[in-house]
């Protein structure tokens, strides 16, 4: 049987729709599943015996989980992906069995260590005037600034100069993410590709296009347009970087972030969670999931 898991119990408007249209394609393919959050988890701990039940069933009873979101829940997340693990269930994503994967600056540091290309990348925990200095001449103007554990374009800034750095840096040390944030050289561009990865294959390919010229990030969510295009029409290294780009995080279904611009091919990112459009008129994206979380339950 199959689990999905959101983060919360009440569904907004969109993440209703999404279960909705997920259901269809799952029952067609007579797939048994059920919906649940990550706040209907308990877990009892005793000296070497550890049960988690959700809605008051043990983990056993299912065979495939997907957590479609984790939001503050990464801890138990983890919990999760370990025990089933351990129980042998199909677990997705398995980048979960490690809680800090996925955060961006480690898949900054993973995405260097087998040559994917990336943007110029810094990080330290205090940012002093001596380490914004060498930040500088490392990455040069503009620069951008990211909070660790952040998505749809939030937490993301530009700075245009150093008086511009200092004000933010300042600002977001002070807030409760202290720390938690790296600096990147700004890469120019009219787009990017959003590569939509299933497992081991490509399952949808997009250009997320920005319409605002005063806003430099290409998120739908900040208002750029998207525009689905034919897999075959975008080159293969880009679409093998989105592959092993998410090989690399450990992540089975990704929304791989890739530019290219002025010759430079750069991955931004490999999203955990990636946004879905779900007019399926446009979209094949829910179709490649379900395809997806089919062959899952029926390994």
């Amino acid at each position: 049987m199959l689990l999905i898991l959101r983060s919360k119990k009440k569904l907004s408007e969109k993440a209703g729709k999404f279960n909705e249209k997920l259901s269809s394609h799952l029952k067609r393919a007579g797939i048994n599943f059920s919906f649940s959050s990550f706040e209907d988890i308990e877990i009892f701990i005793e000296t070497s015996k550890i049960n988690l039940f959700i809605d008051g069933k043990p983990l056993e009873n299912w065979k495939t989980i997907y957590p479609r979101k984790v939001g503050k829940y990464r801890i138990l997340a983890f919990i999760l992906a370990d025990l089933s693990k351990k129980n042998k269930l199909f677990f997705i994503d398995r980048f979960l069995e490690n809680s800090s994967s996925t955060t961006k600056i480690v898949q900054m540091f993973k995405f260097a260590q087998n040559k994917i290309p990336i943007p110029k990348t810094y990080y330290t925990t205090t940012y002093s005037r001596k380490q914004l200095s060498s930040a500088v001449k490392f990455l040069g103007f503009p620069v951008v600034i990211k909070k660790c554990n952040t998505s749809q374009g939030s937490g993301v800034y530009l700075a245009k100069n150093i008086s511009e750095l200092n004000k933010s840096i300042k600002a977001l040390l002070k807030s409760k993410d202290n720390g938690s944030i790296f600096l990147q050289e700004f890469i120019p561009n009219d787009f990017e590709y959003r590569i939509f990865v299933t497992g081991n294959k490509i399952g949808a390919a997009e250009k997320k296009i920005r319409t605002n010229k005063n806003e430099f990030r290409n998120n739908v969510h900040l208002g750029a347009k998207e525009e689905f295009i034919e897999i075959a029409s975008v080159k293969k290294n880009i679409l093998n970087l989105a592959l092993k780009a998410s090989c690399i995080s450990n992540i089975q279904v990704s929304g791989v972030d890739i530019v290219e611009a002025n010759g430079r091919i750069v991955v931004f990112e490999a999203n955990s969670c990636p946004g879905l459009t779900l007019d399926e008129k446009i979209s094949p994206e829910l179709n490649s999931l379900a395809k997806y979380l089919e062959e899952c339950e029926k390994k």
